[in-house]
């Protein structure tokens, strides 16, 4: 069972200097909530803590959470932890509040200083993840063997695969990934970037050679170029026969009304051009459906998809009213 942990509201706050309110960490939450994400992650992009090095922000931690807790009714709600930003009050106190999941990143060289940290976290009733941040400066026998001595804790219930500079291809991930899902017990995630263009490819890539978690964001939005588009591989997934209940339709409801007035400079593809290549549907046509979808007063993107179904190489005027009359 593939699981997104939805990481709009932490990796995602790079984008915006860190300035995410409660207000917005609200209407984000409870929009994700109810598209269906079963994991929510929340607060600064460098983690809990990360708040009293960066005296321009306007909230604190505890604020975050407690709007995401008002605004979440069945997803889990996750937040980052980096040693030496956050330190073991500030896990408490998150796990006090209620958070479910604690996701604890250091340098991969440096995986045994995450172990104090995780114990902690999971003696106090939270589910931990290890985060091994630029996971690639090492070779994949060594994060294999990494991992299995992280497995070999009894404590983490992830182990992270992080392409922090989304430098990684296909070829690299799938190595990575299926040498280690032989040798450990442990689910296997993997957090991609897309500076090559390839975080959404290298995710399913991912997926197929056997992780389980992966991290996403709405608009690709996130530190550097950006992270794997949640609408992009959620259509990835649906079209290999996961994640379907997650609908598309309100993904691009969310891109377009919480988060592209939230970015100043875009980043990720837009839900038309995202949602063209969902419908097989040629852009030479654009004018058509849109004439028609404003005459029947219809959603353009359903119409588009719905044209397509049944023509996507010369659909004409005749078959697009006929369709538009029908939605």
């Amino acid at each position: 069972m593939i699981e997104i942990n939805e990481n709009t509201l932490r990796d995602g706050s790079y984008k915006l200097n860190f300035k995410i309110t409660p207000t917005q960490t609200y209407e984000i939450t409870n929009a994700l909530d109810k598209a269906g994400f079963k994991i929510i992650e929340i607060g600064h992009g460098l983690g809990i803590g990360a708040y009293r090095k960066f005296y321009n922000l306007p909230k604190k931690d505890s604020q975050l959470i407690q709007a995401a807790l008002k605004a979440r009714q069945k997803s889990k709600l996750s937040v980052f932890f980096i040693p030496g930003i956050g330190n073991r009050k500030d896990i408490k106190e998150a796990s006090k509040s209620g958070i479910d999941i604690l996701r604890v990143g250091v340098n991969i060289d440096e995986y045994k200083k995450s172990r104090k940290y995780l114990e902690y976290a999971k003696d106090l009733g939270m589910k931990v993840a290890f985060n091994g941040m630029k996971s690639y400066a090492v070779k994949s026998y060594e994060f294999s063997k990494i991992s299995s001595d992280i497995d070999s804790w009894k404590t983490v219930d992830c182990i992270y695969l992080v392409d922090s500079a989304g430098c990684m291809t296909p070829r690299e991930v799938k190595k990575y990934i299926s040498e280690t899902v032989n040798i450990v017990s442990t689910p296997i995630g993997f957090h991609g970037h897309n500076n090559l263009s390839l975080a959404a490819i290298n995710t399913i890539t991912a997926v197929q050679a056997g992780a389980t978690f992966i991290d996403t964001c709405i608009r690709g939005m996130g530190r550097s170029a950006g992270n794997a588009q949640t609408e992009i591989v959620v259509i990835l997934l649906q079209k290999l026969g996961l994640f379907n209940h997650i609908d598309i339709y309100k993904l691009y409801d969310i891109a377009n009304n919480l988060i592209k007035p939230l970015i100043s400079i875009p980043q990720g593809l837009s839900d038309q051009e995202i949602h063209t290549g969902l419908s097989k549907f040629h852009s030479s046509y654009t004018e058509l459906i849109q004439e028609k979808s404003k005459k029947y007063n219809i959603d353009q993107l359903k119409l588009m998809k719905e044209v397509s179904d049944v023509n996507c190489l010369n659909p004409n005027s005749k078959l697009v009213d006929l369709i538009a009359r029908e939605l």
